[in-house]
């Protein structure tokens, strides 16, 4: 019986020797998936610590990124009122100067009318030099 068991581990290693020598590239990944799952189940509380960290960071920036769009649009609401206020004043003002305005034109062509009423020419050449248009 012993021969017949040593002549059987013998065959064995033989197949097995050859069948190696063939699927070599299974057996290296077999033994580098053995390698890294132990070298990286020390690390893997570590690793969780990580991408908890990473992930913690990315839900800050975002959050600042949120806030400072938010402060952007409140000052461009209040940039857009104070720009409407501003716009109302100055119209508003305008309103005011335009009548001003044209009571002190009417002032001065009545002025200059009485001042050129017998020369015409001089008259169009006042009115034109100060208003831009001519008397006809």
């Amino acid at each position: 019986m012993s021969w017949l068991t040593w002549s059987a581990v013998k065959l064995f290693t033989k197949k097995t020797w050859v069948w190696l020598k063939h699927h070599w590239k299974i057996v290296a990944l077999i033994v580098w998936t053995i390698v890294i799952w132990a070298v990286s189940r020390k690390n893997a509380r570590a690793m969780l610590k990580v991408l908890d960290a990473a992930r913690q960071s990315y839900e800050d920036e975002v959050d600042i990124l949120n806030k400072t769009h938010q402060e952007e649009l409140e000052k461009r609401s209040q940039a857009i009122s104070k720009y409407q206020e501003l716009i109302t004043s100055i119209e508003e003002q305008y309103e005011d100067q335009k009548d001003q305005l044209t009571f002190e034109k009417r002032a001065r062509i009545k002025e200059l009318i009485e001042s050129f009423h017998d020369d015409q020419e001089s008259l169009n050449n006042a009115l034109k030099e100060e208003f831009g248009f001519e008397h006809v």
